[in-house]
């Protein structure tokens, strides 16, 4: 923070000493956090006792996420595991003390299983193993169950959190019985955002305005303004206190006030903290006759963030904040140049905001392109609308209700609950209503460096223009170029078969020159859905836009969970399900999700016609017409794709004696490329089995370190004896191969290191 201030005014040596000792402590803490990180440990394979004192919590409808440091084996006690470990999870269930309500500071113990920092390696898969190190985070771990926690009250450290965390439990609590709407109202005033579903986050998403779900700079600006404005507009009427004081500095104290108390009860998260330093910084240059200052201090914020928390400088979230922030302060408009002539107070109200919104969405749009793979087309018309809405009615009846309540005051406060809930729920309605009626396309993706510099250049000639409707203009041309940009070539060419690293799952892209087909779209289970993760994102990445054919192999959630993701992304023709799909049980989320898209089920298996779309044949080989008796994997929907000359065999999680069935029945089962039944399962991919097949390659579909132990040796051992060349995709990432005229195989991630993925 010296360091900081001393940039917003000193000379220039004293400048570069400040940013020479500033890069250097942020440096030095950085190597610590990298250094703890990577400390040589044990991970074991069975469950561990630890005890650690929690950092920070975040978590959703589905999902759980708790940082825990100072960590140590209880049991067994000579363990040497990482110092700081992320506990990561699905919801807690109704009955249960959640994890996630322990405050920061908290000492727990908990009966966990750990498992090796590990990012999923497919075409477009956000990167965020580097981010968790940089933290110090040396590991991830699952609780066992959820009640096998307790907080050790008598080690824990007297955080004063902890009573502000309880009161905010117990105002969220009270504003969730109002219903719908309430979510959102929980989520602007203390920073819950436990009741905001999927749908909703990617409804806002795709308008832009994601960064109103969560508090950060954005609301402490808008409350630190509004606390502003109420008390100029008052205080400043005494002639009392003028004569005395400047009333703009008591405004503004109590402006700053209230952003920290607002800060601290919206749960203190990283973005808030950072947008409370920057407050902070501005407020101060203010304070000392500066205002006309943009760039000193924006320069003392970063670098006082940067020096305490330098690993802040490679996340989306920090440099979409800081730049949207440097967008809007050189955007307003500057006192030395007065006003424009001929426009009235509302008029010029509008024009600054217009101008304000250009210049940040013009900014961001490439970054949260290049970072996060998203774009948002209408952004900069949905913010005109949405920010002054939020500004001035969504955030204060959502802060004035909990305020209320958490003084006890049951009456006033439950009126005004009533009304920011009523207010936050048409909102909600509104923004769902809008994203639906916006056209079905499949997510953008990191664009092309080249095609990047192009909307580089755009960006730097729309903050250049004077006048507001060329900004309004530009910032709109960024966004649908961004939403336009073509991604970055993917190797191999089509036609290629793509099976992509979703865990213990399966998701397999048959992409040929003129139509694609998916069988299997990974599981959706503990708040991780493979399909929005890593399937949706791996289809932008590789182009494809449409699928002729989505394929579901049996009703196991492994295999079929994403497939909602999926058609919620891009345009599906139809989907084949085995035969019996209508009425197993097991299916009917995924039918639900189909007949709300419109999307035709077929029940396919043996005796189905073979079918040609695009350059693809599929032909349907099992299961029979009639096979009540036979376990959900043997009712596996196998299907045999030819493309290109070649073929390729995707069985499903067909078992032994199924496997004999279909051998025997004399079917045509020689292929190229085989995908190992049941994920590499010992009760599959038989002797009889693979010799029929005659394959070159196979592909395993497993995470490293998986619990099952998939693939298993036996397995491996059968493949060696048919001299197959066998890819697994925990090991090796997504397993690329090529159909050209000669049979490429590669992954693409680096292949982990033999000790650390080895098979079961």
């Amino acid at each position: 923070m010296v360091a900081g201030l001393v940039v917003a005014r000193g000379p220039i040596g004293w400048r570069a000493l400040s940013v020479a000792l500033a890069f250097l402590a942020g440096a030095f803490s950085l190597a610590v956090q990298l250094g703890v990180s990577s400390a040589v440990v044990q991970l074991p394979a069975e469950s561990v006792v630890i005890e650690g004192t929690v950092v920070d919590t975040a978590s959703g409808p589905e999902w759980l996420r708790v940082d825990v440091a100072d960590v140590r084996a209880v049991e067994p006690k000579a363990l040497r595991i990482p110092t700081r470990i992320r506990l990561v999870g699905g919801a807690t269930p109704d009955g249960f003390h959640g994890l996630e309500d322990a405050s920061r500071g908290e000492r727990i113990r908990a009966m966990i299983r750990l498992r090796a920092l590990h990012e999923p390696q497919n075409p477009w898969a956000p990167q965020r193993l580097r981010g968790l190190e940089r933290r110090g985070i040396g590991a991830l771990g699952r609780l066992i169950h959820p009640a096998l926690h307790v907080t050790l009250a008598d080690r824990s450290s007297g955080s004063p959190m902890r009573g502000i965390r309880k009161l905010r439990r117990e105002i969220s609590g009270e504003i969730a019985a109002f219903g719908a709407g309430s979510s959102l109202v929980r989520a602007l005033s203390l920073g819950d955002r436990s009741g905001l579903s999927s749908e909703v986050g990617d409804a806002f998403r795709r308008l832009g305005l994601s960064h109103l779900l969560a508090v950060s700079g954005l609301h402490l600006g808008l409350v630190a303004s509004l606390a502003f404005a109420l008390v100029r507009s008052s205080v400043g009427r005494s002639a009392w206190l003028a004569a005395r004081c400047d009333t703009r500095h008591i405004a503004l104290g109590i402006g700053v006030s209230t952003a920290i108390a607002y800060a601290l009860f919206s749960g203190w998260a990283i973005p808030v903290r950072r947008a409370l330093v920057f407050l902070l910084v501005l407020a101060l240059t203010v304070a000392r006759g500066r205002s006309s200052l943009r760039a000193e201090p924006l320069a003392a914020a970063a670098i006082a963030v940067l020096t305490i928390e330098p690993g802040a400088l490679f996340e989306p979230g920090a440099q979409l904040s800081f730049a949207a922030t440097a967008a809007l302060m050189f955007a307003a408009p500057r006192p030395d140049r007065g006003e424009p002539a001929g426009l009235g107070p509302r008029s010029r109200a509008f024009e600054n905001a217009a101008r304000a919104s250009a210049s940040a969405v013009a900014v961001t749009a490439p970054i949260a392109a290049w970072q996060l793979g998203s774009a948002a087309p209408l952004a900069l018309f949905a913010n005109l609308v949405a920010i002054p809405w939020t500004a001035f009615a969504l955030l204060p009846a959502s802060l004035l209700a909990a305020l209320a309540l958490g003084c006890g005051l049951e009456t006033v406060g439950g009126g005004l609950a009533s009304l920011a809930v009523w207010i936050a729920n048409g909102t909600l309605e509104l923004g769902l209503w809008c994203s639906d009626r916006l056209p079905v396309t499949t997510p953008s993706t990191r664009p092309a460096a080249v095609y990047l510099l192009g909307i580089a250049l755009c960006v730097v000639l729309t903050l250049r223009a004077r006048a507001t409707a060329a900004r309004v203009l530009g910032a709109f041309l960024v966004s649908v170029l961004v939403a336009l940009a073509p991604p970055r070539s993917v190797q191999p060419p089509r036609p290629r078969v793509v099976a992509l690293e979703v865990g213990q799952g399966a998701a397999t892209l048959v992409d040929g020159l003129r139509a694609a087909v998916l069988v299997d779209a990974g599981s959706s289970f503990g708040g991780r859905d493979w399909g929005k993760r890593a399937v949706v994102p791996a289809l932008a990445a590789l182009g494809v836009d449409r699928l002729e054919v989505l394929i579901v192999s049996h009703g196991d959630l492994d295999h079929w969970g994403g497939a909602p993701a999926v058609l919620d992304a891009v345009s599906v023709g139809e989907i084949w399900a085995p035969y019996g799909a209508a009425t197993d049980p097991a299916f009917g989320p995924l039918l639900e999700a189909a007949r709300s898209k419109r999307v035709p089920v077929f029940e396919r298996g043996a005796g189905s016609p073979a079918v040609s779309v695009g350059d693809l044949r599929i032909e349907p080989l099992w299961p029979l017409p009639i096979a009540e008796r036979r376990s959900r994997n043997d009712r596996s929907l196998v299907v045999r794709i030819e493309l290109a000359g070649r073929s390729v065999l995707l069985p499903g999680d067909l078992e032994a004696s199924a496997e004999f069935d279909l051998v025997s029945s004399g079917t045509d089962l020689e292929s190229e490329i085989i995908a190992l039944s049941h994920h590499g399962s010992r009760t599959s991919s038989t002797e009889l089995f693979l010799e029929a097949v005659g394959a070159k390659v196979a592909i395993a579909s497993a995470p490293c370190g998986g619990r099952f132990g998939m693939p298993h040796a036996e397995v491996l051992e059968r493949a060696a004896g048919e001299d197959l060349s066998v890819w697994w995709t925990g090991r090796d990432g997504a397993v690329m191969v090529g159909l050209g005229k000669r049979l490429t195989v590669w992954g693409y991630g680096d292949r982990l290191a033999p000790d650390s993925c080895r098979p079961g």
